[in-house]
């Protein structure tokens, strides 16, 4: 009877339990390392995905304005002495065109292009409305025409008479915009402005040079 008593009060002793309750299990601490870890990959790995397409699908590129070609179809000029003014007939036709370098179709309205003449606007024509798809080009030919009514009491005639070159200003004005991903629209006028120099005695074109221009 004495062994089974010592017995039954070492199983039932309380110094069993004081040692597991010491300190929680190792497993557990590796357990949270890692779901840390993993939750910090995943922050860095959607980090570099937003940059990237930010970079990429999102990012938004202006258009580009260019002309394909530009040539001068008629010109004459009638000095009136008596009144000083000077009668020009021009007719210049003219390729613009247009590019669409982002990932998502360009809208454009209202498109014009106007002639100047020593700042003067004399013509105008309309270049109309459309949709440019993702990288994708679209050319827009004109022919503006400017009539006698246009141009009067212009102190510039006389000296490109006697100069026999004429200098005139095309300015082409596309506005749009670009829904990118349909999350934000993009609004955008590109304009090309070419500033040419006309031979009045042989109506030849004799230079002209373009700059584009981009307002947001």
């Amino acid at each position: 009877m004495g062994e089974a008593e010592s017995f039954h009060r070492i199983a039932m002793s309380p110094a069993g339990n004081a040692e597991v309750k010491a300190q929680p299990p190792i497993y557990k601490r590796r357990t949270c390392r890692i779901c840390c870890g993993v939750a910090v990959l995943l922050v860095l790995a959607l980090v570099v995905v937003i940059v990237v397409l930010s970079q990429t699908l999102f990012k938004f590129r202006d258009p580009e304005v260019s002309i394909v070609s530009m040539k001068l179809e008629s010109i004459s000029v009638a000095l009136d002495v008596l009144t000083l003014s000077a009668m020009l007939n021009i007719s210049v036709a003219t390729d613009v065109r247009v590019t669409n370098p982002n990932h998502y179709n360009f809208k454009y309205t209202n498109s014009t292009a106007m002639m100047f003449y020593h700042g003067q606007q004399i013509g105008d024509i309309s270049l109309g409305a459309g949709e440019i798809r993702a990288k994708q080009s679209v050319d827009m030919a004109a022919i503006v025409t400017v009539e006698a009514l246009k141009i009067v009491e212009s102190p510039n005639v006389l000296s490109d008479l006697e100069s026999r070159i004429a200098p005139l200003n095309l300015t082409s004005s596309i506005p749009g915009r670009v829904n990118v991903a349909g999350i934000y629209k993009h609004h955008v006028v590109a304009t090309l402005d070419c500033n040419m120099e006309i031979w009045v005695t042989n109506q030849t074109l004799k230079d002209y040079q373009c700059t584009q221009h981009v307002k947001l």
